[in-house]
């Protein structure tokens, strides 16, 4: 079975390596450089808390305890120094830490061990953070970060042994469709290559590739600034989500930064101007940075489907597979083998049944406003 996959970033190089170790014939394509949009802007962070506290969906819920366990059995498979399990220390505001002590417990109650720790013994585990004293500190030990470009490489490689093809600057303009199913993909050049099945692993332009297929997907974009400081000495060795931003050691011997504004727990707060700015805010909690400087700064465009993931095929073009998610990095692993189950093993997997893009097309959905729709508002006084 010969397989496209559009789009070299964290869940495009997962399913293109899963279905070829399966046995697929797979070419991956990317409209520009392997892992340049939101792969490589990103601090990577895998972690089970707060996400395991969190009330969702019952599929996801089902799935989120084995992710940890599938980037390890990537670990063993594809050669490679891109996973580091550093452990976390998250800290909120004052007025946060009765609810994460909550979200702690309930984390512990669904097996994932986080300790809540006093100022003293987080400095402990890491020298180079400046915490007040009365500080409440929660240590995740099993969490960690990946080098998202380091791990899409290792992926393409692994690949690329198995007989796939990856080809860069093979930008698609067309999804062909011929009696209800997809035969293949047309390129910005002209050239139309054949296929058995497509995956649209496209990230943030997903709505864009689905339009390709004459369907209506919609998908939240979220930006998020991600800094890359120059190498310097002394910084943390740990993964660090404060109330307004997280952290964590760049391969590079920096420290990569998230800012993601006014609250640890609820959506992303205040805009920031400048790479500067966030540097500054982080050197409060980390000296060590104290004259450092920004050697990259990137906005990241964060895909986020309404209601959860797109994972799958709709029922009328059912060799058109989906996988759209947020947090590519951690759940890529599980994207690629649901893929490879589903499109080469004819199998169902029950817990995606809420994250079927057919359910855009079962009940009325908010598609978005024309663009001129804001500005016929009444004006009322």
């Amino acid at each position: 079975m010969k397989v496209i996959v559009i789009g070299a970033g964290s869940i495009g190089a997962h399913t293109a390596y899963r279905l070829a170790e399966q046995g697929a014939e797979v070419e991956l394509l990317e409209a520009s450089a392997v892992a340049s949009g939101t792969t490589g802007s990103s601090i990577a962070w895998l972690s089970q808390f707060p996400q395991m506290a969190w009330d969702e969906e019952p599929g996801k819920r089902a799935l989120r305890p084995q992710v940890h366990d599938l980037f390890m059995e990537v670990e063993q498979e594809v050669p490679g120094d891109y996973v580091t399990w550093s452990g976390t220390l998250s800290w909120g505001l004052p007025h946060e830490r009765k609810e994460l002590t909550e979200l702690a417990g309930t984390a512990r109650s669904r097996g994932v061990r986080v300790d809540v720790i006093d100022a003293a013994a987080a400095r402990d585990l890491d020298p180079s953070i400046r915490f007040d004293d009365d500080e409440v500190v929660f240590w995740e030990p099993g969490s960690g970060w990946v080098d998202g470009p380091g791990i899409v490489r290792a992926l393409i490689e692994a690949l690329t042994a198995r007989g796939g093809r990856l080809r860069t600057a093979a930008r698609v303009t067309k999804i062909l469709v011929q009696g209800g199913r997809v035969t293949g993909v047309r390129l910005a050049d002209g050239e139309v290559i054949g296929a058995d099945a497509v995956v649209n692993a496209s990230g943030s332009w997903g709505s864009h590739v689905a339009a390709m297929a004459d369907l209506a997907i919609p998908m939240n974009l979220v930006p998020g600034r991600v800094i890359y400081t120059e190498p310097y000495a002394g910084g943390p060795t740990r993964v660090l989500t404060g109330p307004t931003w997280g952290g964590r050691p760049d391969p590079d011997g920096g420290l990569a930064i998230h800012w993601r504004g006014e609250t640890s727990i609820k959506d992303h707060g205040a805009n920031i101007r400048s790479a500067e700015e966030v540097l500054a805010a982080v050197a409060e909690v980390v000296p060590a940075l104290a004259g450092c400087k920004v050697r990259r700064s990137s906005v990241g465009i964060r895909p986020i489907p309404p209601d959860g993931p797109i994972v799958g095929a709709l029922p009328w073009l059912p060799n058109f597979y989906f996988t759209l998610s947020h947090g590519g990095i951690g759940w890529g692993p599980m994207w690629g083998w649901a893929a490879a189950r589903e499109l080469l093993h004819g199998q169902v997997v029950p817990e995606l049944a809420a994250m079927r893009p057919e359910r855009f097309y079962l009940a009325p959905t908010t598609m978005g406003r024309y663009a001129d729709d804001a500005d016929h508002r009444p004006i009322t006084s």
